[in-house]
């Protein structure tokens, strides 16, 4: 009996146990929101044109995000990674501070920055007004507009985005840029044929984590683009208006198309990549 136990896999067992446990506690919470809801319920936010337009809103305006996030993102996170300089510690923590910083905030700062637009532009000063003038004009094209919450989705993903994509410029050693160079590469065309296929895997990691922290992103967007029926209503805020007027069930229908697509979605890009999103899919 002694012998047997040393035999067992005790670690392996300790570890796939706490998965499950965590598995099992997501699938126990879903499972409770689709026993709470009725047939009915489900069917009327399938055939709502309303939740309708709101699941098209978000799906565009969310990849829309994920692309500005791709593109700034990797030439921020690249210029992190090989161009570092005295004080871009600093650029790192600013990275790092929209992560922290609770979501609201960064909604109501984004409105705040616009709002002041209107202050500034009677100031004396020439260039104070300019500015003012050119934050008032933005304010109006951003603030409770359906660019507001491709802006808002955009400040809250985009150091997702940078930090991942970082971490896969990180791990490429440099000589093989400076290789490349020698043999007739510019750096640019270094970072294009070289950089940019090796990090490929942090790349699409950080694509699909600013796809999900945009598609399921509320308080900013309420707050920047507000919550307009059929012109700024997303899923998100589709799921509060319900709640608000005591729709719980239609509520938490919104809720599980949400679920459903971002599963199908998780899914497909794992089939797609093979199980390596992420990076490596790990050993089999």
């Amino acid at each position: 009996m002694k012998n047997l136990f040393k035999r067992l896999p005790l670690f392996r067992i300790i570890v796939t146990s706490i998965l499950l446990a965590f598995s099992g506690s997501v699938i126990l919470i879903i499972a409770a929101d689709a026993a709470y809801i009725s047939k009915s319920s489900i069917l009327e936010v399938l055939l709502s044109p309303d939740i309708r337009a709101a699941f098209i809103l978000t799906l565009w305006t969310s990849l829309i995000t994920t692309g500005f996030c791709l593109v700034i993102g990797v030439f921020s996170a690249y210029g992190l990674s090989r161009y570092p300089f005295k004080g871009s510690d600093v650029l790192d923590v600013i990275v790092d501070l929209l992560i922290i910083l609770p979501v609201l905030v960064i909604g109501v700062s984004l409105l705040v920055l616009f709002r002041i637009g209107a202050d500034l532009s009677g100031s004396p000063n020439v260039l104070v007004s300019w500015f003012g003038k050119v934050m008032t004009h933005l304010g109006d094209f951003f603030i409770y507009n359906r660019s507001g919450i491709v802006l808002a989705q955009f400040f809250c993903s985009i150091s997702f985005a940078i930090r991942t994509i970082k971490a896969a410029f990180d791990h490429i050693d440099p000589r093989t840029e400076q290789v490349a160079m020698t043999l007739g590469c510019t750096r640019a065309g270094a970072f294009r044929r070289i950089t940019l296929p090796l990090a490929k895997q942090g790349i699409m990691a950080g694509a699909v984590l600013s796809w999900a922290r945009s598609f399921g992103l509320f308080g900013p967007v309420a707050i920047v683009a507000g919550a307009v029926r059929q012109k700024t209503e997303v899923l998100s805020t589709s799921i509060y208006l319900e709640i608000s007027i005591g729709r719980l069930e239609t509520a938490l229908a919104v809720s599980l198309v949400m679920i459903a697509a971002s599963f199908i979605t998780l899914l497909l890009l794992r089939i797609f990549f093979g199980g390596n999103i992420f990076g490596s899919g790990g050993s089999r």
